[in-house]
Parts: C-alpha cells; structure tokens; sequence
C-alpha cells in the first residue's frame, strides 16, 4: 500500500496566497451544526423538561422534524454526502478507510481524506461564488482545502481526532494543513493547547460529567476515550466562536460536534439496562446512566453560546446524521450498546429569518427530509443554485411565501465542471493512519478482525 505523507514543500503550498474576503452576499448568514448521532427519542425527553433550553427555544422559534438517513451508516460517508448533497459512489468516501472490492475496509487501509473526494462540498461551491465561508472539524476535511473566500480548520478523523490533535511527540509539530490559510494556525493554537488531555478542560468535563473509578475497568477506558472526544468537541466550538470575531462574519459556517453519537456508543446499556439480555450493574447505571442525557445537555450549552455569539440576523440549521438506540443487547462486551446500523432518522432544527414558524412537528408529520437535501438546501438559503447532479432537493417548503416569493427557484449548475481530481489517500504524519483505525477499533466503529 503506497503511503503518501505530507512534507514541507506542500506545507509552503498550501500557504502561498490568502484572497481577501469579496462576499456579495447581504442575506442571513447561514450557521450550519452538524451534531452526529443526536436522536429526537432522546432530545424530545429533555426538550420537555427543560433541559436543552436552547435547542428547544429554535425549535420554537422555527421547525423541529427528523432527518431520514441512508445505510450503512458510516460516518464519513453520511456527512460527506450531507456536504456534497450526492450518494457515497458518487462522492468517493464510502467508508471510515479504502475498501476491498466487496465493500470491506482493507487491513492495512488508509483512511479517506478530503483530495479522495470526487464532487466539491458545499464550502468549495459557496466560496466560488463569493460566499465566505467557515468550517471547522467536519468529517474527511483534511488537508484543509485551498479555497478563496474562506477559513477551513480541518478534521483528519473527528470521532477519534483527540488521539491525533494531541499525540505525545507530534505536538511540537503539529497536523500539517490543518488550516486553510495556513496563518490561521496560529490564531486556533491557544485553543488547541488549552484542549490537551490534561488541561484546564479537565475541570469542565468533570462538572458535567463527573469521574469513573479505575476499579471499573470497562467503563473507565470508554471514559478516557470519551473525554478526547469532549476535548476536541470543546475546542472546535471555541475555534468556531473565535472565528466569528476575527476579521469578519461568514455567510455560510459550520461546525461538527460528535459527542452524543460516542455516548450513545458507549452508555446506553447503563442509560436503559432494562433493554438488555444480560444484568447491568445497578451502581453503574446509577453512576452513568445520565451520560446521555448530560452530552445532549452539553451540546446544548455549547450550541446556545453559538447562537448568542451569531450576528442577530443568523440563521440556524442543527442536524444530524442518523438517530440511535440500543443494540448489541445479548453482547454484555461489545464496546458499543448503542448503534444506528439500521439506519434510524436523525435530528432536523431549522431557525431564523424567513422559516416558517411551525415548532416541533406532531407525530406522524415529523419527516423533514433527507441527509441528500441538506447540500441543495444550503446552497438555495445562500442565494445560489442547486448542482444539477446533486441527489437531493431543496427544503425551501419550510421557508416563508414571503421568502419563496423574493427567491424564485434557480436552475441547476454542473459544479463538478473543472473541480480537481480525486487522488489518493494522505496521512499527516507517520504512523497516524494506524492510530486512527487503532481508535476506531476502541470504539467499536471497526472490527479488529
């Protein structure tokens, strides 16, 4: 297998140029949060309880539903196709890492990363066309892309992206091209370091979340790995938030947040034991069973200092990729007890200027639309066309008559036209292509077979 790992001189590429922001764009700015694996079973709970204030003030404030999802439910496939609006064959990031003919990750196969992409993702199209543009730690978002008009702080392996941020040794070094421009770097470095697995964000997890004695060995080992991904979620937020206050406000920004998604991995068991074939420590569930329920209310908190960091005028568009419930139910050893395999719907939250206020839709109404029309929906809310080939629709439905009647619809576009070729396969640095599928394995999104 040919490794390609990244040096110097592509370094020096990446930051030859930095075009200055030339946005014609004077609408609502677009604030776009990807939340993996939120589920509304589990939302709608603590929506009426008063728990996620602020997820619960945009439903009321604009339209809450459910996202319908597409199998296998592989994270970067699913959020790939979520920023491309098309179906993973034709995206080309089908899985976590290459696959065999049959569709089976390859032993010694290299994670996908974003030059593998064969169609450009909505930041590429919005930046073309005079939209600025933001993205922090989406999926298969590294190297961060070259693109004019916009900021991208990249995610080599989200999930697992604090095993890599902060790897002993590397750190003097860092992620090449994790930042586009590559000066940017040096505004998000403070941030990194206070996100180091033994920084001030210690003391922020264990407020919310509390400690786990070494003496439960299981749960002990999922804690110190859903702490990395608490870390990295935290950071990337406040990298978010920075970025709104330096230099200027983009029309179209977004953010990845895969918290919920690893705690309902790891605690669903001690969440609902009763669901299980095999007994659930009472002392666990108690001590853990709210882990859940306390990432969602997590999420919330960070989405709400977003929101009051937003120009008044953002809008607001929270999603998910695939919802989740328990599973591996007779298995009291699989690391995960709670999975999505058959492809339950997600999280759809729409708020701001020109949505029709609706709330949160009534039972049996409650199907928004596809992860395919999140792309074309994002692309009409900025004022530019759809692609031609993309295979999902607008959702402008949920917007206002006003709005419709000020924004007639546009004819598709062919942006594949001249994009660049989809190559193979980079690592940032040796050996993180290893750590990458290593922690996958930990976290039960691989099998070590």
């Amino acid at each position: 297998m040919l490794k390609l790992t990244l040096c110097l001189p592509l370094l020096a590429l990446a930051c030859s140029k930095q075009p200055p922001p030339h946005s014609n764009f004077d609408e609502a700015p677009l604030i776009v949060i990807g939340v993996d694996g939120m589920t509304l079973p589990v939302l709608e709970p603590l929506i009426r309880a008063g728990k996620v204030p602020h997820l619960a003030s945009l439903i009321e404030k604009g339209v809450g539903g459910k996202l319908f999802t597409d199998v296998p439910t592989y994270s970067p496939r699913l959020w790939t196709s979520i920023a491309t609006g098309v179906l993973a064959e034709d995206h080309g990031v089908p899985n976590f890492s290459e696959e065999d003919e049959q569709g089976n990750m390859l032993r010694n196969g290299l994670p996908f990363t974003s030059n593998c992409r064969k169609v450009p993702a909505v930041w590429n199209i919005a930046a073309d066309n005079r939209r600025d543009v933001d993205s922090v730690a989406w999926w298969v978002s590294w190297p961060a892309e070259e693109i004019d008009n916009g900021r991208i702080v990249a995610s080599y392996a989200a999930q697992v992206q604090a095993a890599i941020l902060w790897k002993p040794l590397l750190w003097d070094e860092g992620i090449p091209l994790l930042t586009y421009p590559n000066s940017l770097q040096n505004d998000i470095n403070p941030l990194l370091d206070e996100g180091k697995p033994k920084g001030p964000l210690v003391k922020e997890y264990n407020k919310r979340f509390g400690t786990i004695s070494p003496e439960w060995k299981v749960p002990f080992q999922r804690d110190i790995l859903f702490r990395g991904t608490f870390h990295a979620d935290r950071t990337h937020q406040k990298i978010f938030n920075n970025l709104q206050n330096i230099g200027r406000s983009a029309d179209l920004r977004m953010l990845y947040l895969g918290l919920p998604d690893v705690a309902g991995h790891f605690f669903w068991r001690y969440r609902e034991p009763e669901a299980f074939q095999y007994p659930v420590p009472t002392e666990m569930s108690d001590k853990i069973g709210g882990h859940i329920d306390k990432a969602y209310m997590q999420v919330d908190e960070w989405i709400g200092e977003v929101v009051a960091n937003a120009p008044k005028n953002a809008r607001f568009l929270i999603i998910s990729d695939h919802g989740m419930g328990p599973a591996n139910v007779t298995n009291p050893s699989h690391p995960q007890s709670g999975a999505h395999e058959e492809g339950p719907p997600g999280i759809f939250i729409l708020a701001g200027p020109g949505v029709k206020q609706q709330g949160l839709l009534g039972l049996g109404k409650r199907k928004v639309g596809y992860i395919y029309d999140i792309a074309p929906f994002m692309l009409d809310l900025l004022s530019l066309a759809p692609g031609s080939y993309m295979e999902g629709k607008t959702l402008r439905y949920l917007m206002t008559d006003e709005w419709i009647a000020n924004h007639p619809p546009l004819a598709g576009i062919d942006y594949r036209q001249g994009f660049r070729e989809a190559t193979t396969p980079l690592v940032p640095g040796e050996g993180l292509d290893a750590v990458f599928i290593d922690n996958l394995n930990q976290l039960g999104y691989v099998d070590d077979e």
